[in-house]
């Protein structure tokens, strides 16, 4: 074999190339972005958001409505949303609304909301990877293009089940495969800071799309950095939860129970604001799980924290 330096050497030059290849490229080319939002409620995080709802400073429906607002002014430049789920979604805002409003604020179901239905009336997103009931289940495959899911992926139930609404469907590369969110249906997403560059993948529309507040949080999943890669990209969180802790019911590529596939996929969240990572990791695991092996709701103690990392990868030699 070739001695290491000779590599290094190498793939030194060999990126500096292909770097100066895409300046040149992108020199020809006019830098533009999304224009930062004017309305101040698609910038509240999902938890101050349940919240305000649930003490009724805001309501679901101007809530829903700012960022039907804001995806119809993005999302021409984004190319993130393959399907919208608009009036659906305004109309069970309202219905939210109409429930809170009727209910005895001394009451015990309403003094529990904040656990039965942590996330009543705040908008989600999730991508093409999972089935939602009526809409197209594509997962970027051409050949897949006319299916549609006939009922939701178990997690979708799940954060529907916490009092979320689902706003609209993000864009993924040909079935989650690639670090490049772009398919022969639906095309290339952009990305929110530099219309020029890419969003990464597979969980790049949901990553372009809470970016540049088109959705406070979303559904995303991840093996090879699918949630991880796009959150860098995009400038937002991910979290690729541990294995086997959310149900993957209703995922395309299908994963079969007890195969390698299911130890290595995470469905996780992906979110703008960092504070709502706690709970939408309680919500996706459940409270069985949260309460049980994973103690989310005890404090940890980072002097008792191992933590595992590389200083190098030697996957050249």
């Amino acid at each position: 074999m070739l001695p290491r330096i000779v590599y290094k050497i190498f793939f030194y030059f060999y990126f500096k190339i292909v770097g100066l290849v895409f300046q040149i490229l992108n020199y020809c080319k006019r830098k533009d972005s999304v224009e930062k939002p004017e309305d101040v409620l698609v910038l509240i995080s999902a938890t101050d958001a349940a919240e305000m709802i649930r003490t009724r400073e805001i309501t679901s429906f101007d809530l829903v409505s700012a960022y039907v607002e804001r995806i119809k002014v993005v999302d021409p430049m984004l190319n993130a949303v393959v399907s919208n789920n608009f009036e659906e979604a305004l109309r069970l805002a309202e219905q939210v609304d109409v429930y809170l409003d009727k209910l005895d604020k001394n009451s015990e179901e309403y003094l529990d909301l904040k656990n039965t239905k942590p996330l009543l009336g705040v908008p989600f997103t999730a991508k093409e990877t999972y089935a939602v009931a009526g809409f197209a289940w594509a997962a970027g495959v051409y050949v897949r293009k006319d299916k549609f899911a006939i009922e939701d992926a178990e997690l979708v139930k799940r954060v529907k089940d916490s009092g979320a609404i689902l706003l609209a469907i993000t864009n993924v590369p040909e079935a989650a495969m690639w670090f490049e969110t772009n398919n022969q249906i639906y095309g290339r997403t952009n990305n929110p800071y530099d219309l020029r560059r890419a969003v990464g993948g597979s969980s790049g529309g949901e990553a372009a799309l809470i970016a540049a507040a088109g959705s406070v949080f979303g559904l995303g999943s991840d093996i090879g950095g699918s949630i991880r890669i796009p959150a860098i990209f995009n400038g937002v969180f991910g979290l690729k939860t541990t294995e086997l802790t959310v149900p993957m019911g209703g995922q395309y590529p299908r994963v079969d129970p007890g195969s390698y596939k299911e130890r290595m996929l995470s469905l996780g969240p992906i979110c703008r604001y960092a504070k709502d990572l706690p709970l939408l990791l309680k919500v996706f695991v459940g409270e069985e799980t949260a309460n049980g092996p994973m103690k989310l709701n005890q404090p940890v103690s980072l002097r008792k924290t191992r933590f595992f990392y590389m200083e190098e990868l030697h996957s050249l030699e």
